[in-house]
């Protein structure tokens, strides 16, 4: 039998459901093939917890293990019934029970496990959620079935016309989808809208999607490779990954693309450049079916990475303005005194011409002027003869007019006594 007629069960497109085989109670094997043929999405979620989480079919569980691939617990949630496919958000863990045509939901730390949340899907396979609602994978019908996040409002026809879905994924603008039977990764809006089925062609039996803020990632199944494209199609990679072990489901955070390699029974590992692959980095699952990863809870905070290197001196800036004067200092103290200068005394002028005599007899008291011709810039001086004429006094200044001079005077005088009054022209 060829791998395109495996899964031919009722001979109609919309009723051929993609090989189940696995070690679970439902897990018969088909043609010798080993392989369980089915698929599951992952979301990126918010911020829940450090974890990446996976679905294991082989014993109806989810695990878990911490971001480093420690602290593993194989058995966080029992009691699915087939379960393909797992996603997480900040509340809860939400998979697709296969057997039982439900999508199950329990807390993030596995308590209050409800395995009916949601009811009467066909045979999913793959689940996804956002800020608003659950999407799974219906792969027996072709949909794609949405609810609210309390499990209301339930269409299992939300997106029709998929080819065997195995695998839904959801981003702030898309539903992303994988037809296993096409090869292709659907795409439509996030009201359902504009369904593209071959938004991306050339996959190798895609089983699981998941969406970062730059890339679409899906698992090729058959080829055993992890497939990337960019956000708008263009670019695919079939080969982006390499050396899976059957991988079914594919999920991405900021730092890592994990899958489940469901014939090796581990969870595989790689860069978000797809360098350093580890296939082993989580093992111990029973036919695991489905991956799913969250961030680390809101508000924690990480190491501090190393200090950078310092940059380079810019150029200086240009100078500011001019400041203000400032204030005047005090006043310094006063210098010694120079020496005393050496001064010359200057020639003496010429006598100039003596003045006219006038005299004056005196009886008992008189007054009156005297008289001199002297030029008009030359000064006068006053003389009187006797020298001691004890009773003669000048009353006023000398004034120059008409190129004489001329003084007051007034005098006591004994009787007979007679006074000689000179007026002197000085150079």
């Amino acid at each position: 039998m060829t791998d395109e007629q495996l899964g031919e069960v009722s001979g109609s497109a919309r009723q051929r459901k993609a090989p189940r085989m696995g070690r679970g109670r439902r897990g018969a094997r088909v043609a010798g093939l080993s392989v369980a043929l089915f698929a599951t999405c992952m979301l990126l979620a918010p911020a829940a917890g450090a974890y990446v989480y996976w679905a294991t079919d082989g014993n109806g569980t989810i695990g878990r293990a911490t971001l480093a691939g420690a602290v593993q617990t194989q058995g966080l949630i029992s009691g699915a019934d087939g379960p393909f496919g797992v996603a997480v958000d900040g509340s809860y863990v939400y998979w697709a029970n296969e057997g039982d045509n439900t999508i199950g939901r329990a807390n993030l730390d596995g308590t209050g496990a409800n395995q009916s949340f949601i009811g009467g899907a066909s045979d999913p396979a793959g689940v996804a959620v956002d800020g608003s609602h659950v999407y799974w994978a219906n792969n027996l019908a072709g949909t794609i079935g949405r609810a609210n996040l309390d499990g209301t409002g339930a269409n299992q026809s939300f997106i029709g016309g998929a080819d065997g879905p195995f695998g839904v994924a959801v981003d702030g603008s898309y539903v992303y989808w994988a037809n296993y039977f096409a090869g292709t990764i659907g795409r439509a809006n996030l009201d359902g809208t504009g369904a593209n089925q071959s938004f991306i062609g050339g996959a190798s039996r895609p089983f699981g999607v998941a969406v970062d803020g730059s890339h679409v990632y899906w698992a090729n199944n058959f080829d055993g490779t992890i497939g990337r494209a960019n956000l708008d199609g263009t670019g695919a990679n079939q080969s982006f990954i390499g050396g899976a072990s059957h991988p079914i489901g594919v999920a991405v955070d900021g730092s890592h693309v994990y899958w489940a390699n469901n014939l090796a029974g581990t969870i595989g590992r790689a860069n978000l450049d797809g360098t350093d692959a580890n296939q082993s980095f989580i093992g111990g699952a029973s036919d695991p079916v489905g991956v799913a990863v969250d961030s680390l809870p809101l508000g924690t905070i990480g190491a501090t990475g190393p200090t950078g290197v310092t940059g380079a001196a810019g150029p200086a800036g240009p100078a500011g303005p001019r400041g203000p004067i400032g204030p005047a200092g005090p006043r310094g103290p006063i210098g010694p005194r120079g020496p005393a200068g050496v001064g010359t005394t200057g020639p003496r002028g010429a006598t100039g011409p003596a003045g006219t005599a006038g005299t004056v007899v005196v009886s008992k008291s008189g007054e009156g002027m005297v008289r001199a011709s002297c030029p008009a810039d030359d000064p006068h001086a006053l003389s009187v003869q006797p020298r001691r004429p004890r009773a003669v006094q000048f009353v006023a200044p000398m004034r120059t007019a008409g190129g004489e001079a001329a003084s007051g005077w007034k005098a006591m005088a004994r009787p007979g006594q007679t006074v000689k009054l000179y007026v002197t022209c000085a150079p």
